[in-house]
């Protein structure tokens, strides 16, 4: 019996230090932390007091993202608040099979118990032929990125529409059930997509003379995998005013061009990829037009002189 009164004791001088290094730590003012062990007599609280229950032993508290204390052996913490008010509580486990929801709640006169429900996580593992895989639910809610060396994600226990997607791969959707407190493995298998791409330039018809107002074009190349490309810049009689290689990856590849160098007159951007497989051809027209001048540099710098100007006058009437 002596040896168990010996234990306790440490214990509460453990839970004791850890809470108030934390509060001091943290300069936390309005919470005024009560040890106890084992079961809450609520009659026998001071006024304004929640007590927090996980059910799990030594678990930080969070409130309004400041940790209040640590969790006694029955998985208690006893807080005493200033007064009313409404705050959001949490707790922190130390292991990956358990996560607590955020709870919302309001401190009042009379003691209270606030229940901060545990989830069970699992583990979801993927094996794929391909990384990185990028894994959402199928509402659009992204959940993580797994790769060849970290392919595990933590996640709360329950039936999941997945879809796993690879840039130039085709998107799986599967059903699977995670089991908490598992590890639950998953394979896939991704099918590599065909080349397609696409070109496009905004504006078609830009005017490079300086005056700020579409003063370049943006050449837009959407492709549907990885894929080399040169895209080269001709004008009327086939001459290449522009040549570059390209590495495009799947999705929007933006290249911008200014002009510089060549006339006013219409131009043909033309595009050629290849996958290694297949290989597509794309063009589309461009055109300069440098007499088209808007004066809106000439406008901007107007209104940021005279808005200096007012800002130096405020200052100087003042004093």
């Amino acid at each position: 019996m002596g040896g168990e009164t010996t234990l306790k004791e440490k214990l509460v001088r453990l839970v004791l230090i850890i809470s108030l290094v934390g509060l001091l730590t943290l300069g936390i003012a309005n919470f005024q932390v009560i040890i106890s062990i084992g079961n809450i007599n609520l009659g026998s609280l001071p006024d304004y007091t929640v007590v927090f229950f996980t059910g799990e032993p030594f678990v930080p508290v969070y409130v309004d993202g400041k940790q209040v204390g640590v969790t006694d052996a029955s998985g208690y913490l006893v807080v005493r608040f200033e007064g009313p008010a409404s705050y959001i509580a949490w707790a922190v486990s130390s292991s990956w099979q358990v996560s607590f929801d955020k709870v919302y709640f309001t401190v009042e006169k009379t003691p209270k118990i606030v229940r901060l429900t545990p989830t069970l996580n699992g583990k979801l593992v993927v094996f794929s032929n391909i990384y990185p895989v990028h894994v959402y639910l199928k509402d659009g809610r992204y959940v993580g990125m797994v790769t060849e060396k970290s392919n595990e994600l933590v996640i709360p226990q329950g039936n999941y529409e997945f879809v796993f997607s690879s840039p130039g791969y085709g998107d799986i959707v599967q059903s699977f059930t995670v089991h908490g407190r598992k590890e639950n493995p998953i394979w896939l298998e991704f099918k590599e997509q065909p080349l397609n791409v696409e070109l496009k330039v905004v504006p078609e018809k830009f005017s490079p003379n300086g005056d700020w107002f579409e003063d370049e074009t943006t050449i837009k190349i959407y492709s549907s995998k990885f894929a080399s490309a040169t895209l080269q810049i001709v004008d009327f009689s086939g001459k290449i005013v522009y040549n570059k290689g390209l590495r495009l990856h799947p999705g929007a590849n933006e290249i911008i061009w200014n002009g510089e160098g060549v006339p006013d007159g219409r131009y043909t951007v033309l595009l050629v990829a290849s996958d290694g497989k297949v290989e597509m051809k794309k063009e589309v027209v461009v055109e300069l037009d440098r007499s088209r001048y808007t004066y809106r540099k000439e406008i901007a710098i107007t209104l940021l002189i005279l808005t200096l100007a007012v800002i130096v006058y405020l200052v100087l009437t003042s004093k």
